[in-house]
């Protein structure tokens, strides 16, 4: 300290900044020094301790510099309460973000614990209770389905969905097939992609929105296309040979697609489910 005045390092100091911050604070008109002295050594007074205060305040509040810079130039208690009401309300909006965020990410941590559970029992039917889920539905354009078709269709869907509600698939996806087709000569009429809503999305903001009701489910995990009805008919006859009445369409979700495949699986690894009644 020389005389009454800081150095800019004993300023940083006391501040736990460093040298530079103070010099980029000068140089674009935030904090200056009181004066510079004959050897361009930057000096402050203790008088300015009090500003750099409320800037450092300010700044760990989230406040840009620029923002900050406003505030000093009328630093009475009507500027900072006009200043940090809207700072809370920008940073409620950064909240709900971030906890929209949180919770896509708890929906997708739920769909990867999914995909390990139904690895552990691969093509072995069993049956699992489910509360209620919505799906929204796009059906396949008529004539042969392939995977270009499934995954046109997928992403038609997908854009629906974001621009109706602004859901993300976070639960996964699939296709629906008809009960009521699977045994017939066209087993894919009336067949589509479906997504499931995550939870807490109002369903009545989408179009072709189905609900899977709460229930027993008739499931079995399989190496297949979710448009391939073979499995879905051998699905079925399981059902059947177990004295199980099939209630309704059979969604085959698919858990690992295409960026899952490796020299020993070239197809999507799905999981089959129906409701049914004992």
């Amino acid at each position: 300290m020389k005389g009454n005045a800081y150095s800019i390092s004993e300023m940083a100091a006391m501040f736990g900044l460093t040298r530079q911050t103070l010099i980029y604070y000068d140089r674009i008109g935030l904090f200056a020094p009181a004066h510079v002295n004959e050897e361009g050594y930057r000096l402050y007074e203790p008088t300015q301790i009090p500003f750099l205060r409320l800037i450092c305040l300010m700044r760990d509040l989230g406040l840009e510099l620029k923002e900050i810079k406003e505030v000093l130039r009328r630093p009475d208690p009507d500027s900072l309460v006009s200043c940090l009401a809207h700072q809370v309300e920008r940073l409620d909006g950064e909240i709900d973000r971030l906890r929209a965020k949180r919770d896509g990410a708890h929906e997708r941590l739920c769909f990867y614990e999914e995909v390990l559970y139904w690895k552990e029992r691969l093509g072995v039917p069993h049956l699992r209770h489910y509360p209620d889920r919505y799906v929204v539905f796009e059906q396949f354009d008529d004539g042969a389905i392939d995977r270009r078709v499934l995954h046109t269709t997928l992403m038609r869907l997908l854009a629906r969905m974001r621009d109706e509600g602004g859901a993300s698939p976070f639960r996964g996806w699939g296709a629906m097939l008809r009960y009521d087709e699977l045994e017939g000569d066209d087993p894919l009429a009336g067949a589509g992609t479906v997504a499931i809503l995550p939870a807490g999305v109002d369903p009545s903001a989408f179009s072709g929105v189905r609900l899977l009701p709460e229930g027993i489910y008739l499931c079995c995990s399989r190496w297949g296309m979710p448009y391939d009805p073979q499995g879905a008919r051998e699905f079925i006859g399981h059902a059947k040979s177990h004295g199980l009445r099939v209630l309704d369409d059979v969604c085959d979700l698919c858990l690992m697609d295409t960026v899952s495949y490796n020299e020993e699986h070239r197809v999507d690894f799905c999981c089959l489910q129906a409701p049914v009644a004992l």
